[in-house]
């Protein structure tokens, strides 16, 4: 009677934790944070997403120093000569000059004259002159400039920032994704050897109680100590790995301005991707592909390649400035100016003959244009055949889960048989333990398949280049 009640005891010990460990792979205990809750609050707070930010900003900025060349300048020349108790002469020339972004500089100013011996062409009226006017660059500088080539590439830069942001958003997404779902598959996998524990030691304790009895030989409590303390060297491996992954995970949650302080964190359950998102994520491979931001990163080098060959082709042209004014004395009507009567002008013209420093530079310039865009190509090329990769081995992940679940299924089916085949007293401990441990590695492979699954899902993701919203909805 005693033997058939320790059998009874370990039948219903083993599948009372097989029911258990079923669940325990569902649900646990409270606490828990899903991996989007997880991304979510690294989105937030972590302080590389802050650098993120910061990037954008600078392409702002960026944008503000090229518009500075645009700013109005205020210019005085003021010179004098006085020798021999004489003032020779003495020129006093104040102003502001405004250029746009159409290449023409508007002035305009007050000029000042006084002395001696100033020349004729110096000799100002007593109270001088105001003059206002444009200069314009006839040739070289009519359709662009350093000026307008600045402010172009300014506003490229702009975008690239953003562009970089989002790869190092997504960068900190899959890494944090890593750290969470080791996270996860130990916390898991420890459950189900504290579960194995459970029944190795209530075996343990009951055929020692037997052999005390007299009902069970030596070696059967050798076995059932040995399976215990196999057991319990897995769940201190185990014990080590997940507190180091706790660790990781801690490191990417952030407060405001430092770490949040740990506490008893828990994984959700690891659930399936739904087959329309995946479909989707198909579907949308080439526009993926193409604003991708590594893509989006060799485009934004080859537009401003592209400006820098328009400016650099625009100085293979002569310098023609044309200059002029129109005057107007301080005491004079101010209908003097509407009679355009009175002005000055100038014309400026200088070209090297030679041009090799403007052609050099030119072709220069072409060649790399044409290396930017062979990397381009290459960069397309390589991220549909990456992409492709992880959606490979998602799917072949996924093929797996399925075929391990059955593997699962089928372990605890032996194990139950095995389990009334004791009961019967046709088995052994060697068989249960061995049953056992079969259906426990099964396990702890299914719950490191299905943390792989997330994880190629999340390395599928960033190899498309998805932006963070992606990321955190699903």
């Amino acid at each position: 009677m005693i033997i058939n009640f320790k059998n009874i005891v370990i039948l219903t010990g083993c599948l009372l934790w097989m029911q258990f460990s079923l669940k325990a792979q569902e649900t646990l205990l409270s606490e828990k944070i899903s991996e989007q809750d997880f991304l979510s609050l690294v989105m937030e707070n972590h302080p590389l997403i802050q650098q993120a930010e910061n990037l954008r900003e600078m392409g702002d900025f960026a944008v503000m120093a090229a518009k500075g060349n645009f700013d109005p300048q205020l210019f005085s020349k003021n010179k004098q000569k006085y020798y021999d108790q004489k003032n020779y002469y003495q020129y006093s020339e104040s102003g502001i000059s405004l250029p746009t972004r159409t290449g023409i500089t508007l002035q305009g100013g007050y000029d000042w004259t006084a002395g001696e011996f100033l020349s004729n062409e110096a000799t100002l009226p007593n109270s001088g002159l105001w003059y206002a006017g444009v200069s314009v660059p006839v040739l070289q500088g009519l359709f662009i400039d350093d000026r307008r080539a600045a402010l172009q590439k300014a506003f490229v830069d702009r975008r690239a920032f953003e562009n970089e942001a989002q790869l190092l958003l997504i960068d900190i997404l899959l890494e944090g994704s890593n750290y969470y779902w080791q996270f996860a598959k130990f916390q898991y996998q420890k459950k189900v050897i504290e579960d194995a524990i459970e029944l190795a030691n209530d075996n343990f304790e009951n055929y020692k109680k037997a052999y005390e009895q007299g009902d069970k030989p030596a070696v059967d409590t050798l076995e059932a100590s040995i399976q215990l303390q196999n057991l319990s060297i897995q769940n201190q491996q185990l014990e080590v790995d997940l507190e180091n992954a706790k660790l990781n995970l801690f490191t990417f949650l952030w407060g405001k301005e430092q770490p949040i302080a740990e506490f008893d964190l828990k994984a959700s359950a690891i659930n399936d991707i739904s087959q329309n998102r995946i479909d989707s994520l198909r579907a949308s491979l080439p526009i993926f592909i193409q604003e991708h931001p590594a893509i989006r990163e060799s485009e934004f080098k080859i537009q401003k390649l592209q400006i820098e060959n328009r400016l650099k082709k625009e100085k293979l042209k002569p310098k023609l400035n044309l200059e002029y004014n129109l005057l107007q004395d301080p005491r004079g009507d101010i209908s003097e100016i509407q009679n355009l009567d009175n002005y000055k002008w100038g014309l400026s013209f200088s070209m090297p003959l030679l041009l090799r420093q403007p052609r050099g530079e030119l072709r220069m310039n072409e060649i790399k244009l044409e290396n930017t865009n062979f990397e381009l190509q290459q960069k397309q090329l390589s991220i549909r055949n990456k992409a492709r990769q992880y959606e490979n081995t998602f799917e072949n992940i996924e093929q797996q889960l399925e075929t391990y679940q059955n593997i699962v299924v089928q372990y605890e089916s032996l194990l139950k048989a095995e389990l009334r085949k004791f009961e019967i007293g046709e088995s052994s401990i060697f068989l249960i333990n061995y049953r056992q441990m079969s259906l426990v590695n099964a396990r702890m492979k299914y719950i490191e398949l299905q943390a792989k699954y997330r994880l190629y899902y999340r390395q599928w993701l960033h190899s498309l280049g998805a932006k963070p919203e992606l990321w955190v909805n699903q």
